[in-house]
């Protein structure tokens, strides 16, 4: 075997030179035919196969070119093999795109190995789906194209070009169905926005449809790219519904607002903060009639969106409807005791106040009830207030009296139509003073301190003639002041 190999090889050499002689006759050169003996080596056996041919190679700058495919070979097919190793998707992705930058850079008459086309096309073709899971569509449509230029067109590249494909029309749909939803999303008029935000979730429904069928045919349902832009879609679509359902809430509870501050509402007073037992009355009847004609207005909304005005909400806005018109009866019981109630002094507005029907600007925390307000001008001595207040039992909430200016304030628990009243019944005053805070005079735990709903003040002698100011219901005055 051994003397075979040197004959052949003897053999091989003198037809070599007679190539060579041949070549130089005809007017090629010796290094002409290196460079092609070399090629053809390289593609028939092996890149490495080339070296020996290369080496002969006379003129120093094209050995140096020939000789760095070898290097830009090697190190291409290094990067694959370093794929049986590495573990993270960045790492395995450098590498691909390595072994691409190397082997895009040898000469076209230079043939890539099966093995190795079959390695890159496999491992790059993998590449696909983790990039457009992540968002990279242009990245991973230009890793796919250079894969298939190099390694050339393989079935697992063809299914990484379906799968680029849907994702692609994924995200088309996406970006139009956005541009619904947002106009949509600014479209003042709530009926309006309801219906154009109905359109865009039909939009959504469809494409779903759509994108799965497509995805499905496509054969590329279950991968990452796919699965991952059509949660991606599938998620936009919630993101509207939550904000249909949360206008709807929204839009009903303005309702429950709207009852709340016509309660709340205060009459025009006369010049001196007083009105009459009969102009109360009246005020309280036409907010019956008012909170009557915006309950209306919500049962028509629920009517409209049955399916939408939950039966929390309902039942929220119909207790607050029920408890709000108990309180009325009960104001309207109160001012029925007419002899009684002249004798008691100026009446805030609204007469009762309590967390009941609590500001919405105040927080979970930190709730205060919506104000009961008085002024007056032309003060000469001191003058009384009265207003209604419910506090549940074992509530610690804290009725508060604040002025806009320094004046003094006390508070009652009784009648307290004429300071001598006060001495002469040795009243006491419920201010907690060392919790005082500006010009705010806090009751704290006033259900406790109250013996009964109601509750009456002496506004002190100021600077001024004229004073004015607020009395509200505070969860927790000291936390809120402090």
């Amino acid at each position: 075997m051994k003397k075979f190999a040197k004959f052949v090889f003897a053999a091989c050499a003198a037809v070599a030179i007679v190539f060579t002689a041949c070549a130089t006759k005809s007017g090629g050169s010796a290094d002409d035919k290196a460079i092609a003996d070399g090629v053809k080596a390289w593609n028939k056996k092996e890149p490495e196969a080339a070296r020996n041919f290369w080496a002969e190679i006379q003129d120093a700058k094209t050995k140096a070119k020939y000789e760095n495919y070898l290097d830009l070979y090697n190190a291409g097919h290094a990067a694959l093999e370093k794929t049986d190793s590495d573990k993270s998707e960045s790492k395995l992705l450098a590498d691909c795109n390595t072994a691409l930058d190397k082997f895009k850079a040898l000469d076209s008459a230079l043939e890539l190995p099966p093995d190795d086309c079959d390695k890159g096309a496999s491992v790059t073709a993998a590449r696909i789906s983790p990039l457009l899971a992540a968002g990279s569509v242009t990245t991973a449509k230009n890793l796919h194209d250079s894969a298939v230029k190099v390694y050339g067109d393989s079935d697992e590249l063809k299914a990484a070009q379906k799968e680029i494909d849907v994702v692609s029309a994924i995200l088309d749909k996406k970006a139009s169905c956005a541009t619904e939803a947002n106009k949509a999303r600014a479209i003042d008029s709530f009926d309006e926005k309801m219906v154009a935000m109905d359109k865009a979730l039909a939009a959504y429904t469809s494409a779903e449809k759509a994108l799965n069928t497509q995805a499905s045919n496509a054969g590329v349902a279950a991968n990452k790219g796919v699965k991952t832009n059509l949660s991606a879609l599938k998620q936009d679509k919630q993101q509207l519904e939550v904000e249909r359902e949360t206008a709807v809430r929204e839009k009903a509870y303005e309702f429950k607002d709207k009852i709340g501050e016509e309660f709340a509402r205060s009459p025009e007073k006369g010049q001196k903060g007083e009105m009459t037992i009969d102009e109360i009355l009246a005020h309280y009847n036409s907010v019956k009639a008012n909170i009557d004609k915006i309950y209306d207005e919500f049962s028509a909304f629920a009517t409209k969106y049955p399916e939408d005005v939950d039966k929390e909400i309902l039942n929220d806005i119909n207790s607050q409807k029920r408890d709000l018109e108990q309180k009325i009866a009960q104001i309207k019981a109160e001012i029925a005791r007419r002899e009684e109630i002249a004798s008691r002094g100026k009446t805030v507005m609204p007469l009762m106040i309590g967390l009941f029907n609590a500001d919405p600007r105040s927080t979970k925390g930190n709730e205060k009830s919506r104000p009961a307000k008085f002024s007056a001008s032309n003060q000469k001595k001191e003058e009384y207030w009265w207003g209604m207040v419910d506090i549940p039992r074992g509530k610690m909430n804290d009725l508060v009296i604040t002025l806009k200016d320094n004046r003094p304030v006390r508070v009652f628990n009784e009648n307290t139509r004429s300071g001598s009243l006060i001495k002469k019944n040795n009243l006491q005053d419920l201010v907690n003073r060392g919790s005082k805070v500006g010009n705010s005079w806090p009751v704290l735990n006033a259900g406790k301190q109250l013996t009964s709903n109601k509750y009456f003040f002496e506004i002190g002698e100021g600077k001024s003639k004229e004073y004015s100011g607020e009395v509200v219901v505070y969860s927790s005055f000291i936390t809120r002041s402090r």
